[in-house]
């Protein structure tokens, strides 16, 4: 009976899920991660795919909800390139958290909506590294790459100066970022 109960609930989820889907509504409710990247972009590319031949003026947008605790940077720029690149508008919704990697996946849309409660996130890069002390310079040598590319986007979509997030670096701070200051930093267009 009970894996009765948990099929049907599986596919319930999955009719919900083809329903909105219908409506253009995605959910990344997960670490950023290849999965991620195999769940999102062939969805983006598909809808973009679909409207063709309509002006962009006339496309409904893309509603792409965010839940999530970050992941591999790597992967979560090419969902950022993807929303970035999509003809079609995306629109990004936080109504629980977007942190680390999420906050650029948040910040990517071509409309950001946030929720009164969510919660933001910003941090140093983090990652584990073993090799040879060449290994490992070059290792640090891509994390300063990347950090850059980071920090960079954080302040170019908001008006957070990078003096402050280099502030949160020094002290090795994870800074939880809630309503008001999303709201004092222009880090998103309406809220929900």
């Amino acid at each position: 009976m009970e894996m009765f109960l948990e099929e049907s609930k599986t596919t319930l989820l999955d009719q919900v899920e083809r329903e909105l889907f219908k409506d253009r509504v995605i959910y990344l409710n997960e670490d950023v991660s290849a999965y991620t990247i195999a769940n999102i972009v062939p969805l983006i590319h598909k809808i973009n795919k679909d409207d063709e031949n309509v002006p962009v003026e006339d496309r409904k947008p893309i509603h792409l909800h965010i839940t999530s605790y970050g992941g591999s940077a790597y992967d979560g720029w090419q969902i950022v390139s993807t929303i970035e690149n999509s003809k079609t508008p995306v629109y990004t919704y936080v109504e629980g958290y977007a942190m680390s990697m999420g906050l650029p996946l948040f910040l990517a849309g071509h409309k950001r909506i946030i929720g009164k409660y969510a919660s933001l996130l910003y941090h140093e890069l983090r990652g584990g590294a073993n090799g040879t002390r060449q290994d490992l310079k070059r290792l640090d040598k891509e994390y300063d790459r990347l950090q850059k590319i980071y920090d960079d986007y954080i302040t170019s979509k908001t008006s957070i100066p990078q003096d402050l997030l280099v502030t949160y670096q020094d002290r090795v701070e994870d800074w939880y970022i809630g309503f008001e200051e999303a709201k004092k930093y222009k880090m998103f267009d309406e809220v929900i």
